[in-house]
């Protein structure tokens, strides 16, 4: 028989241990669970048993109160300091924490390290008659409601950016998506949907703008839906980033009114971009005023755009010269409300050859002008023009622009004029449908035109091909032969566009629109040219007003004969251009009033005498005395000072120290 021995075994006490092992390891994973949500009671419960236990020894209370202080200090430590910590390590701080969540936890520390205190001194809790029950019921619940509070305010944002982060890294960022390796931070719902900050991985923000229609498709978002631009002033890794779940711009703008200029900084709000802020044009700087040329396709928005700035010219004293080809179909409102109007392209040249004859007597006349700089010092020649002092700001619109540019001398004529017409007070303004170079005239100056003008204001509406995109703002990430013709409810997209100007945003804005632009075209005065500058213009100037009524009255407007001059071919250098010009041209009759006056005078006297008594400019008159002098009418008796023929022995006039 074989032997068997029994072993005994304790299943219930092992099972016993086992059992609390694992109720304790569950209630450790619950606490830690909910360590968020019961802090507030945890840190209460945790001052409750602190106060008994240290109340036991005799010196209980000296622990409680360095723990009070310590833990106090660190705390005003970390409120102040926490964000200035590593800032060259790679675990850096973000930012200090908010100052209502810096007082709540110092005032928590403080009183809780109190009563913590208090309580290990005077034996602990003391169930009963002691208040200190109460006074932890009371902490316990001020601080807990302030932090289920913070809870539930912070918390609702964090889910609904930390999705549209999540769809980036998944999406864009991943290793075939459109920036592999690329983050979204600073991520801020807006009113349209929202932005952020994108941060490549390799390359520069131009990288994230060529990406957009691929980003578009990652996002499973449409196209004119994003919009990505540089992060002005930051590092050139990071791009700014907009989805939009309607379009901020579809709803159209109305002209606020001519209130737009500052007058101080020659600066005009005239839209918004897509963020809400505001979009500057530049009708003058400190160094004298902007050119601008326009861009756009039909019913791209120029022709409102150009009712907007003629309004704001009108009603803010500056002399407005307009040319509409088209007849006067694209700008009729003005026909009667500027200084000058034509609607022709020969019209639109005649304009041009006078705006030059004006340049040069204002130049002339600005090169000996005295004028007192910021110092109080008084010097003579002024280098830059200042609007209304003394003369107004002219600005030139050429709608169609293609049209005069296309005739015989208009190419380097326009060139002359953006040249050298900003330090005189002329601004041109040129408008096309594109920004083609055949636009510009088929003329050697066509190209330096167009790199002049788009030296100033550029303003790009919807463009009818994507070739030109490029062309009209060189250096731009911008497709404006993308934008769409209408918006998703069928209403159209006019005013939607591009400006490099004072911004310099590669960002999508629309401009303001002027539903009446009669009543800015009847209401205020037309600012007309200064009398010098009217002097020397031909009948193209002085019989406009003619011309204008007979057209009115249904009748065939020619130009005067000599409204283009025949022979003009321009001039590649400037200066030479200036000193032909100012030696050539003077106001029509000024020869017969010079010549009368010394006739008259008997005796040699200077010409600064001569123009303050026949009330012309010192240039006109210099320019008078020399052709009076080709043909013997005058002489020039030494040290600037002329005579007529009859009387050149007679005594000098006293007043010759004038002469120069």
């Amino acid at each position: 028989m074989t032997a068997t021995s029994t072993i005994e075994k304790t299943p219930a006490k092992t099972a016993g241990k086992r059992g609390h092992s694992k109720t304790a390891r569950r209630q450790l994973r619950r606490i830690y669970r909910t360590r968020k949500v019961m802090a507030p009671l945890y840190a209460t419960s945790t001052i409750a048993l602190g106060g008994s236990v240290l109340s036991m020894p005799a010196d209980g209370w000296k622990t409680a109160l360095a723990a009070t202080v310590t833990t106090t200090v660190m705390t005003a430590a970390w409120g102040r300091w926490d964000g200035r910590l590593h800032l060259k390590g790679k675990r850096r701080r973000k930012r200090l924490p908010a100052r209502r969540d810096f007082i709540a936890a110092l005032s928590a520390t403080t009183t809780g390290g109190s009563l913590l205190t208090a309580m290990a001194a005077t034996g602990g809790v003391q169930i009963g008659d002691s208040s200190f029950p109460g006074l932890l019921l009371a902490w316990g619940l001020g601080h807990g409601i302030y932090w289920w509070r913070r809870g539930k305010r912070i918390a609702a944002p964090v889910s609904h950016l930390g999705a549209q982060m999540q769809a980036w890294q998944d999406n864009v960022a991943s290793s075939d998506g459109s920036l592999p390796g690329s983050r979204l931070v600073d991520v801020v719902t807006t009113g349209y949907g929202w932005t952020g900050t994108v941060v490549l991985k390799k390359g520069n923000w131009r990288r994230a703008v060529s990406a957009v229609h691929d980003i578009a498709g990652d996002l499973d978002k449409a196209e004119e839906m994003l919009q990505i631009e540089k992060a002005m002033g930051k590092s050139a890794r990071r791009a700014i980033i907009a989805v939009f779940d309607r379009n901020p711009l579809q709803d159209t703008l109305d002209f606020p009114g001519p209130q737009i200029l500052d007058t101080k900084t020659g600066r005009a709000q005239v839209g918004i971009f897509y963020d809400g802020e505001p979009v500057q044009y530049a009708f003058w700087k400190p160094s004298g005023p902007v050119h601008s040329v326009i861009y756009g396709a039909t019913d791209g928005g120029k022709s409102r755009f150009l009712d907007m700035l003629l309004g704001t010219e009108r009603h803010n004293g500056i002399v407005s010269w307009v040319c509409d080809p088209q007849g006067g179909q694209s700008l009729p409102r003005w026909r009667e409300a500027v200084d000058w109007y034509e609607d022709t392209a020969q019209g639109g040249l005649a304009m041009l050859h006078e705006v030059r004859n004006i340049m040069y007597e204002r130049s002339a006349r600005y090169s000996m002008m005295e004028w007192t700089d910021h110092k109080g010092r008084k010097l003579r020649g002024r280098d830059h023009f200042v609007v209304g002092d003394p003369d107004p700001l002219i600005s030139v619109t050429i709608d169609e622009a293609h049209r005069v540019l296309n005739l015989p001398g208009a190419p380097a004529l326009v060139l002359e004029l953006i040249q050298m017409a900003r330090k005189c007070g002329i601004k041109i303004r040129l408008v096309f449908q594109g920004p083609k170079a055949n636009m510009y005239g088929n003329a050697p100056e066509s190209t330096d035109i167009r790199e002049q003008a788009q030296s100033g204001n550029t303003v790009m509406f919807r463009t009818a091909s994507s070739l030109t995109d490029s062309i009209g703002l060189p250096g731009w990430d911008i497709n404006p032969s993308q934008l769409p013709m209408y918006w998703p409810d069928k209403t159209s997209t006019a005013g939607l566009g591009y400006l490099k100007g004072p911004d310099n945003r590669q960002a999508m804005m629309r401009a303001f629109f002027d539903r009446d632009p009669a009543h800015w075209a009847t209401t205020g005065t037309t600012t007309t040219v200064e009398a010098s500058a009217a002097a020397c213009t031909g009948k193209a100037y002085t019989e406009r007003l003619d011309r204008l009524a007979a057209r009115l009255r249904g009748e065939t407007v020619t130009l005067p004969t000599d409204a283009i001059p025949a022979t003009f071919t321009g001039s590649g250098d400037p200066v030479a251009a200036a000193a032909a010009a100012i030696e050539a041209e003077a106001p029509a009759g000024s020869d017969d009033k010079v010549a009368a006056y010394l006739a008259e005078r008997g005796r040699p006297v200077g010409r600064n005498t001569i123009a303050q008594d026949t009330g012309l400019t010192v240039s006109a008159v210099k320019n008078a005395l020399t052709r009076l002098k080709k043909t013997g009418r005058a002489i020039d008796v030494g040290r600037g000072t002329w005579a007529h023929p009859d009387h050149a022995e007679a005594p000098t006039a006293p007043d010759t120290a004038a002469a120069a």
